[in-house]
């Protein structure tokens, strides 16, 4: 499990370069080949660690893999489609704390309405008490994701300095 755990945080530090490599305004097709190939990484090895932490069968975790990637793919065109809740902290003034914070409430509106909304469809593949377990492993691991990115992002900006 801790094996698995530290192969995540490993592949969410090699996407972490593929986001800021993102942010360059013209990647080439190596580059963005490349980028792809790392977000492969990461979900697989989400899903090996899902499959392990949910104790899937491998005929479950043949009907599970499609549905759950579907699902990644939805909650990450909800996130990346809100740039207001992406506001970074010192970036976050008076004039606009207000629209950021409305923007991130929103933000976890929808989110929440893809993963009620996904409820039933993993229900539909796996037991009940898998699905629930799911939502709190998934939320665990895009939390140290998250964590991930951050301590890059800082150790990124520290070197800039």
């Amino acid at each position: 499990m801790k094996k698995i755990f530290v192969l995540l945080v490993a592949v969410a530090t090699m996407f972490a370069q593929d986001v800021f490599a993102q942010q360059k305004p013209a990647q080439t097709e190596e580059q963005k080949a490349a980028a792809k190939a790392r977000r492969e990484q990461l979900m697989q090895t989400r899903l090996e660690l899902l499959k392990s932490e949910l104790t899937l069968t491998d005929e479950q975790f043949a009907k599970f893999d499609p549905v759950y990637r579907k699902y990644r793919s939805e909650i990450q065109m909800v996130t990346k489609g809100n740039r207001e809740a992406r506001t970074k902290k010192d970036s976050i003034t008076n004039e606009n704390a207000l629209k950021v914070l409305s923007a991130r409430l929103a933000n976890q509106i929808l989110v929440s309405t893809v993963k009620q909304r996904y409820v039933m469809i993993f229900a539909e593949v796996i037991e009940p008490l898998q699905v629930m377990k799911l939502y709190k492993v998934d939320e665990r691991v895009s939390r140290e994701a998250n964590n991930v990115l951050k301590a890059r992002e800082a150790a990124s900006s520290s070197d800039k300095r």
